[in-house]
């Protein structure tokens, strides 16, 4: 098998869970695992590659082998098991579970890495003027895509309910001392549109900090790319085009080094209850499931995260909105839209335009 059909198969064994895909020339094998790589002897640089499972999807890390970069798998397993304890509302005892357990007007005292998320999460609330929201958890397992099985549509007093613990005004922040409080018992906080992009984040901190230059960190589809891959270029991402059941379908290539993409999309997660579809994207100042145009939204930015909690933020503003967001904010954001007769149409910021490339080859 030549290095492009192995690197086709990497793209269609990972197309069936992401909406960002690789696509030729960025993996030197197909099925690779860790201690294989390049031929060292001829002097192609070795790179390797580790996988395996986390929060709910599957993670994959590719990085070049040099001096000081040399990575165990069992301390990214100890990492994001560490990740997951923190930031897992699937998981009883960890940190969040138990804050959101916590009764109103009680200060308590967090971790470090629950503080900053909490900061950053009340950044891009602010930035999206509430169109990104971690408290709205509430509404998330009311339509069914929290912890527990819902079989029926909720009524319209549910929604109502659950709407009035929504809003991050009912949380207050001490980030000098630590510590954060929930201003009602019923609060519920939901870090799901930042939690895979953290877990990027620190994954990619640990490898430079192990003298690792030229890797890629992917964690069901949100990626920190540095350096270059193995055949000496940047890495060249997929977007995939946003039809359900044709997962690996290519809409956009983009060319990314030194930085973090997240896509956020209307096509995969989704439930179909009593005839009707219910996207997983909910708007927190409706109460509702998002209602727009907007299918797929791309965001590159230097963190994860924060490329994460953009591409959810405009998927719940909408095209024309999303876009003045992040010309605002001077991101480079990619919006594959939905027209009337079934068609994609792409629409784009400035800055987004850096990053396609001049060929396809």
């Amino acid at each position: 098998m030549n290095i492009r059909s192995q690197a086709l198969c990497a793209v269609f064994r990972a197309a069936r869970a992401i909406a960002l895909v690789f696509l030729a020339g960025t993996f030197a094998a197909c099925g690779i695992s860790e201690g294989e790589g390049a031929d060292t002897v001829s002097g192609v640089p070795e790179y390797r590659v580790i996988d395996g499972r986390t929060m709910g999807t599957y993670y994959r890390i590719q990085y070049r082998v040099s001096e000081g970069c040399e990575i165990v798998q069992g301390d990214i397993d100890s990492l994001l098991e560490a990740f997951n304890l923190s930031l897992s509302t699937y998981l009883p005892e960890s940190e969040i579970s138990r804050f959101n357990r916590a009764a109103a007007g009680q200060w308590i005292e967090l971790t470090p890495r629950m503080i900053s998320v909490l900061q950053a999460a009340f950044d891009v609330w602010r930035e999206s003027q509430g169109a990104f929201d971690v408290t709205i958890g509430p509404l998330v397992n009311l339509w069914g895509f929290g912890p527990a099985e819902v079989v029926a549509l909720p009524s319209i007093e549910a929604q109502q309910l659950a709407a009035r613990w929504v809003g991050m005004h009912q949380l207050q922040l001490d980030h000098v001392n630590s510590k954060a409080l929930k201003t009602a018992d019923e609060v519920y906080v939901d870090m799901s549109a930042l939690a895979k992009g953290l877990g990027v984040d620190e994954v990619a901190d640990s490898l430079a900090a192990a003298s690792c230059t030229d890797y890629m960190v992917d964690i069901g589809g949100e990626m920190r790319l540095a350096g270059r891959n193995a055949k000496g270029s940047s890495w060249r991402i997929g977007v995939e085009r946003p039809v359900p059941g044709r997962q690996g379908a290519i809409q956009k290539v983009l060319e990314i080094t030194d930085l973090a993409v997240a896509t956020s999309g209307d096509y995969r997660n989704f439930r179909q209850v009593e005839g009707v579809r219910i996207d997983h994207v909910i708007d927190p100042r409706s109460g509702l499931p998002a209602d727009n145009q907007v299918a797929s939204v791309t965001v590159i930015h230097p963190r994860a995260m924060l490329a994460d909690a953009y591409a959810t933020s405009i998927m719940v503003l909408g095209a024309d909105p999303g876009l003045d967001m992040a010309r605002r904010l001077d991101l480079p954001v990619l919006i594959i839209e939905k027209t009337a007769d079934g068609q994609f149409i792409e629409r784009y910021t400035e800055p987004m335009q850096t990053f396609l490339p001049t060929s396809t080859e």
